[in-house]
C-alpha cells in the first residue's frame, strides 16, 4: 500500500507544523535559537528504511521511541546514530559542557528532546484527526539499525487477532538538522520513523482523504 503525491504533500504539510512547534519549544528550553528542516518524506519498506539512516553496519544507534494505541496504532522513533547524538547535547547544553559529563546527560537530555520533537510532529496531524488514541511514556533506546526497525519489537496492530498482520509496516521516514546560529554553525542530521500497521495504515489513508477532502 502506497500514498498517492497529494497524500503525501498533505502529510508533509503537517508535519512541517509539527515541525516549527518543535523548533519554538527547543529554542525555549535551551534559550537560543533552534532551526529544524523537513527535507524529505517517504513511505518506505523495513530494508529501504534501515538503507537510508546513515549508519555503519556495527554502529550503535540511539532513538526515543514513543508507542500510541487506539483507533490509530503506531510506534514513533527519534534517532541519531551514536556519535550525533552527543553532538545534539553539546548543541543543546553548550560546548562548554565537559565532554566526560555527557554520557551521563544523554540520556535524559535526549528523552527530553524526543518528547518535545515526538508529541509536536504526531499532534500537528493529529488534531486533525477524528480518531482516538493515546501516547505510552517515552523510552530511551540504544542498539544497531537492524533491531531498532524490527517489526517485531513494536506493537503495531490494533487488534488481537492480527498476528499475521504485525508482520508489514510502512516507515514515513523524515530526517531533519538542528542548528545553532551565532559565530558557531552546528548542525546535524536525525530522523524520524512512524511504523504503522497494514491495518493502521488503511486508518490513516481514510483520515488523511477526509481531511484532504475537506480543504
Amino acid at each position: 500500500m502506497e500514498l498517492s503525491e497529494l497524500e503525501q504533500d498533505a502529510l508533509k504539510e503537517f508535519f512541517n507544523m509539527g515541525l516549527g512547534v518543535a523548533a519554538d519549544s527547543l529554542s525555549k528550553m535551551v534559550k537560543k535559537e533552534i532551526l529544524l528542516s523537513l527535507p524529505q518524506l517517504a513511505v518506505v519498506s523495513h530494508r529501504e528504511a534501515v538503507k537510508l539512516i546513515d549508519h555503519k553496519d556495527d554502529e550503535k544507534l540511539v532513538a526515543v521511541r514513543q508507542i500510541f494505541l487506539g483507533d490509530l496504532c503506531g510506534t514513533a522513533l527519534l534517532i541519531f546514530p551514536g556519535c550525533k547524538s552527543l553532538e545534539l547535547v553539546r548543541t543543546l547544553l553548550g560546548d562548554d559542557v565537559p565532554l566526560e559529563t555527557l554520557t551521563e546527560l544523554e540520556q535524559d537530555t535526549l528523552l527530553d528532546v524526543g518528547n518535545v520533537i515526538l508529541n509536536a510532529f504526531l499532534g500537528s496531524f493529529t488534531q486533525m484527526m477524528t480518531v482516538e488514541f493515546e501516547f505510552e511514556a517515552a523510552e530511551f533506546l540504544k542498539a544497531d539499525c537492524e533491531s531498532l526497525l524490527d517489526i517485531s519489537a513494536h506493537r503495531l496492530s490494533c487488534s488481537q487477532d492480527s498476528e499475521a498482520d504485525t508482520s508489514q509496516a510502512f516507515f514515513l521516514m523524515m530526517d531533519f538538522k538542528t542548528a545553532e546560529d551565532g559565530l558557531k554553525h552546528n548542525s546535524l542530521r536525525g530522523y524520524v520513523v512512524l511504523l504503522f500497521s497494514k491495518e493502521a495504515m488503511v486508518t490513516l489513508k481514510q483520515e488523511i482523504a477526509r481531511i484532504i477532502a475537506g480543504l
